[in-house]
């Protein structure tokens, strides 16, 4: 397992700022699978000596932004699944582009749509 990246760690302390009682899930996650699929890009989680009862949230969460990246002209789309108070995983989508899900340089910045 892989410890999280920069960017995966900005996305989740967006949303332990809407769900506050995943904060404590944040430093036992790690990273148990990466993997492009179609247009998708997934990141998917397991967790690590942890052994909290989780709050029953169920949640996709984006907090209306999207992701920058040179290689996409459109950027990507992201979601973050929360499932019966685990955290998943996060999908990142293209808009209908090829994309080979190399991040490189990024910047996060408000949905056009709010979606």
């Amino acid at each position: 397992m892989e410890e999280l990246n920069e960017l995966e760690t900005t996305l989740l302390n967006g949303l332990v700022q809407k769900y506050p009682s995943l904060k404590s899930h944040l430093s036992h996650l790690k990273v148990s699978k990466r993997g492009v699929s179609g247009f998708s890009f997934y990141v998917n989680f397991a967790y690590v000596d942890f052994s909290e009862e989780p709050e029953m949230i169920n949640a996709l969460f984006s907090n209306g932004e999207k992701i920058e990246i040179p290689a996409l002209k459109e950027g990507l789309s992201y979601v973050i699944d929360v499932t019966a108070g685990i955290i998943e995983h996060v999908e990142f989508s293209t808009y209908k582009e090829k994309w080979d899900g190399t991040f490189g340089e990024y910047r996060i910045v408000e949905s056009e749509t709010g979606n």
